[in-house]
């Protein structure tokens, strides 16, 4: 209830007094009045004051005071005292306006810390905390001005820069990535952190906060998916963005209307000419969108909680072809992909293993392809999957090898049998030296190791020639044959030992071709010492 003085009256005497009537505002709205007999009490000043007054005042001064504290707390992040989303929103709003009056210019950059997971999964979340109050101390020591830095996620920063154009973004998301590579001190522990930058500014890039606001996190998106430090908004972009919202509610809807496809790449021993297995990729022909690219519609899924749905069709549907198969009389290895996401997902190993039971699939028949960015997106969680996914009797590849992580330790303890070089290093092999040199290099180590290799993208006879020189274990590229549907497959299986590629690992097996250099040398002799994936991981941990 409130109280209200409605009408006071002053009655002279020898003792000052008020008459004071008040309304009691109450769920009836009556009238009352402080009363005695006669209706009306003469209260006295000084008791008045510290009956009523002085209670009411100080009231009045916690309640504003609460009020004071709320409104902070609801625009201030907890942890480093630093404004939040909501108050940038706010503070763009009068940004923009006085921009607008003083004819200026400013940028908005938001920064992301890369790999800040991995932090807090090593390291624990108190450390993560402490990084991030002395990542919130080290932007606000940039500040000049009227600049502003603000924490809008997790790991994510916004900087409002005053007094920048599009022709010093570059320089200022620059200066920010360079502020974060000196390493912060945690407890003696050296910490580096790496950042991506994305960067709009008014009024080049958008003449309102939200609109703004927008465009950086279109663009912080964009260096994110070309593995950029920092990358400027680009009008462009906004027609991808909204191509891939189209295209994420057509995924979603493909997987039920039976849109989606496997084709199958055959992969060939090199010692012996003969199919020992194929990759399973996916293929989309959307009747809305026509043949969609897998490098449009697989990223979105990873990005997204499509992944997993999508992941389990990919299984179901190329078990069931290992079924027809099988029956048909095909004997083959089916290698799948599994994105960072699946490699969080601990119910994948069970799943996978229920659908092997009721195919009656032997579990050597499935092979998962990995690359190491996959594992160390969540090394803990990976750990888990992978170790599960081997204990179930699943093969594992190490895939793209040479263009992730790269680490020995990584590679000594993965439970893999099989390591695929990316085929940037494929590429003319037979006249590229440097690109020889490392693959001989890998394909030693990975025998060194017990690993069979694959080599990816072979597409001309003389790669193929310098890779059974060099002793790869295993090819597949378009050489060999494109991906093809299920049916095309087993009608290449009936083919193929009469195509030319399988009439030359014929006469090479008897003659095999001239070494192009003396790089090949013999395998070491395979290592059984493997230390626990688990334990290793966590060696490779921030």
């Amino acid at each position: 209830m409130r109280l209200m003085v409605a009408t006071a009256a002053v009655i002279l005497g020898t003792d000052a007094t008020v008459m004071i009537l008040l309304r009691l505002l109450s769920d009836r709205s009556s009238w009352l009045a402080l009363s005695m007999d006669t209706g009306l009490l003469l209260i006295p000043l000084p008791v008045l004051y510290l009956l009523w007054y002085r209670p009411l005042a100080r009231e009045l001064d916690d309640r504003s005071r609460i009020h004071h504290e709320l409104e902070h707390q609801g625009l201030h992040d907890a942890l480093t005292l630093l404004p939040n989303r909501i108050w940038l929103r706010q503070h763009l709003t009068e940004a923009v306006d006085t921009a607008r009056h003083a004819g200026t210019s400013f940028a908005l950059i938001l920064l992301d810390l890369r790999r800040f997971r991995v932090v807090n999964g090593s390291l624990g979340h108190a450390t993560g905390d402490r990084l991030l109050e002395q990542v919130a101390t080290r932007l606000q020591g940039e500040l000049t001005g009227k600049d502003a830095v603000a924490r809008l996620g997790a790991d994510v920063f916004g900087i409002l820069r005053h007094g920048v154009s599009p022709d010093d973004a570059s320089l200022a998301a620059e200066r920010l990535y360079q502020l974060l590579e000196t390493p912060f001190q945690i407890d003696l522990t050296p910490i580096e952190l790496e950042a991506q930058c994305g960067v709009a500014t008014f009024p080049a890039h958008a003449e309102d906060g939200v609109l703004l606001l927008q465009r950086a996190e279109l663009a912080l998106n964009q260096a994110k998916a070309e593995g950029e430090r920092y990358a400027l908004y680009r009008p462009e972009k906004d027609t991808d963005a909204r191509r891939r919202l189209i295209m994420f509610g057509m995924l979603r809807s493909a997987l039920q209307r039976s849109e989606l496809l496997l084709h199958y790449q055959p992969k060939i021993d090199l010692t012996t000419g003969d199919v020992v297995g194929a990759e399973a990729l996916v293929r989309w022909d959307s009747p809305e969108l026509g043949r969609v690219s897998p490098g449009e519609f697989i990223p979105l899924a990873e990005q997204t909680s499509l992944i997993k749905p999508l992941t389990s069709w990919v299984l179901e549907e190329a078990l069931r072809q290992l079924v027809i198969w099988e029956k048909a009389g095909i004997s083959t290895c089916v290698a799948i992909n599994l994105s960072a996401r699946n490699l969080t997902d601990e119910k994948l190993p069970e799943r996978l293993n229920e659908l092997l039971s009721q195919g009656q699939v032997q579990p050597d028949r499935m092979i998962m392809e990995v690359t190491e960015s996959a594992v160390m997106a969540n090394p803990e969680r990976a750990a888990v999957v992978l170790e599960r996914l081997r204990e179930i009797g699943v093969g594992l590849s190490i895939d793209d090898f040479g263009t992730g992580y790269s680490s020995l330790t990584y590679l000594r303890t993965l439970p893999a049998g099989e390591l695929k070089i990316d085929r940037s290093f494929i590429c003319n092999i037979d006249q590229n030296e440097n690109n020889a040199a490392i693959v001989v290099a890998v394909i030693n180590l990975a025998h060194g190791l017990g690993l069979r290799v694959v080599a990816e993208g072979v597409e001309t006879e003389a790669e193929l020639a310098r890779l059974v020189t060099l002793g790869c274990d295993l090819a597949q590229g378009f050489l060999i044959s494109r991906p093809l549907p299920a049916s095309d497959f087993a009608a290449f299986l009936a083919t193929y030992p009469r195509s030319p590629v399988a009439a030359q690992l014929t006469r090479w097996r008897v003659v095999p071709p001239a070494s192009q250099s003396p790089l090949a040398l013999p395998p070491p002799p395979q290592s059984s010492v493997r230390p626990s994936l688990r334990e290793s991981l966590r060696s490779l941990r921030v």
